[in-house]
């Protein structure tokens, strides 16, 4: 992550990593009010539900009770970008003790690269304080990561485990954040969490089974990716835990697709580090295909063989119909069950 400053009154945050946006804001939050100030003075608003009026309405309000204010908007990348440019002067001349946190929401597009906001917008805030990219470990980071997350929670892990708990979960922080928690839970008194701790408590879905369901929908087989999915995600499974399977489905989708450019590019998975840096350079800090297979000849192969099966035009129709499938689990898509939802979605990408 870039450096964050507590000090100032505007800051944009921006990353895939939800778990450590939320972190960030706390920080900021911490730095401005003390926990008793916290009731008046914080105000938390989703920018998909309030529109540019309830943002302008809270930025200008004020209150007896609490001099000192901070204000949270989340998703604001959902707003039109006419009305990104339209909040943008709004935000020169902010009241005194009010510090304003627009916080982006992950992106589902691999190709979007830089800050998912209006240029206006991202210019009046460097103007006024600063745009954070919070960016996750990358992958061969994060077994060190793992680490000293246990650590913080006053466990030690070793490198055994913690290479098995991201080869299970992936490079998604917010999945394996919550499994270092369920981990933690699961050893009690016991300070060492070992691979067995694990193999027994991690998530049901691993790399290598949403290896194979997507290699299905590359295949257009829908029969073997959802009987696959049946062993994966049962009836009554919870939204959570299938947007983690979204996620890991996004990853899969995004190292296909880098693995795709650079077959167009006559670049082999073996040479990528030897490839031009005009290349290389194109491809994403997160879910990276060179951090991804690294010491995995294997994977780099199979990737390279599943991205020869989907067409640019699939590729970004799949990641399209993740996110609407991610917005229906979040509750702003219908009401469907999110077993159905993820079965519609494996359909529809098998078409």
């Amino acid at each position: 992550m870039s450096a964050l400053h507590t000090d100032v009154p505007l800051t944009l945050l921006w990353g895939e990593a939800d778990a450590l946006k939320r972190r960030a804001v706390e920080q900021i939050v911490q730095a401005w009010l003390d926990e008793s100030e916290r009731e008046f003075g914080l105000v938390r608003v989703h920018a998909d539900e309030v529109d540019l009026d309830g943002i302008v309405a809270e930025l200008q309000s004020g209150s007896l009770m609490a001099p000192r204010r901070v204000v949270v908007v989340d998703n604001i990348d959902a707003l039109l970008n006419v009305r990104q440019r339209e909040l943008a002067p709004r935000l020169a001349a902010l009241q005194p003790g009010l510090a304003v946190v627009l916080v982006c929401a992950r992106q589902s597009n691999p190709q979007r690269q830089g800050v998912p906001v209006a240029a206006d917008l991202r210019k009046a805030v460097q103007a006024g304080g600063q745009v954070v990219h919070v960016a996750p470990p990358s992958e061969r980071e994060l077994p060190g990561w793992v680490a000293a997350e246990m650590q913080a929670l006053g466990k030690r892990i070793d490198r055994e485990a913690a290479g098995a708990l991201c080869d299970t979960v992936g490079a998604d922080v917010d999945r394996l954040l919550s499994e270092i928690e369920k981990l933690a839970a699961y050893v009690g008194e016991r300070e060492r969490v070992t691979a067995g701790d694990v193999a027994e408590v991690s998530v049901r879905v691993s790399e290598a089974d949403v290896f194979k369901v997507v290699d299905a929908i590359g295949l257009k087989d829908a029969r073997a990716a959802l009987t696959m999915l049946d062993g994966l995600l049962p009836e009554d499974v919870r939204s959570g835990e299938c947007i983690s399977f979204l996620g890991m489905v996004t990853r899969q989708l995004r190292l296909i697709w880098q693995a795709r450019f650079l077959r167009q590019r006559r670049v082999r998975p073996g040479d990528i580090s030897d490839a031009a840096r005009e290349v290389t350079g194109r491809l994403p800090e997160h879910h990276n295909f060179a951090d991804a297979v690294r010491n995995r000849d294997w994977l780099a192969e199979a990737l390279t063989r599943q991205a020869a099966r989907f067409s640019d035009g699939q590729l970004a129709r799949a990641f399209d119909r993740v996110h609407q499938a991610d917005l229906a689990l979040k509750g702003k898509g219908g009401r469907l069950e999110p077993r159905t939802v993820v079965e519609l979605l494996i359909a529809d990408l098998c078409r």
